[in-house]
């Protein structure tokens, strides 16, 4: 999977200067997906150690979707507990690589009380709504 941002932390997401800490300061609101794409949504925490200036809405997009898995029952909204990389035919949700690596990979997404996001693409790339106050 080729990545247009990089992962910081296995909870966090670099990209054109910006630093988003999906652990901290974003809730994951929604998990789509439609035909070769993927979206995960996330909307900006009203915590008062969430900087202002950070955009009020995220989206992790992947295109050329080959395998978007929600756990079953996982409640949304919910918090990224970690993110990491996952051989597709590994299905061990506790350990993962730190990097994408050469071959195909899943991402995973691990979010609270054990639920996770489970997707192969073959590229992501993030998406961003800055405040406009």
């Amino acid at each position: 999977m080729k990545l247009a941002y990089t992962l910081d932390q296995m909870i966090a997401l670099q990209s054109g200067g910006g630093y988003f800490d999906l652990h901290n300061n974003y809730e994951l609101v929604s998990a789509l997906h439609d035909g070769d794409r993927g979206y995960l949504h996330f909307v900006k925490r009203t915590a008062a150690w969430v900087k202002g200036a950070d955009p009020s809405h995220l989206a992790v997009a992947f295109e050329q979707v080959s395998h978007f898995q929600v756990s079953e029952g996982m409640p949304l909204p919910t918090s990224v507990q970690e993110i990491g990389f996952k051989e597709p035919g590994d299905l061990d949700t506790d350990s993962w690589m730190l990097e994408p690596g050469v071959g195909p990979v899943h991402m995973l997404f691990r979010v609270e009380d054990d639920h996770f996001i489970r997707i192969g693409a073959e590229t992501s790339f993030l998406l961003t709504s800055w405040p406009t106050t």
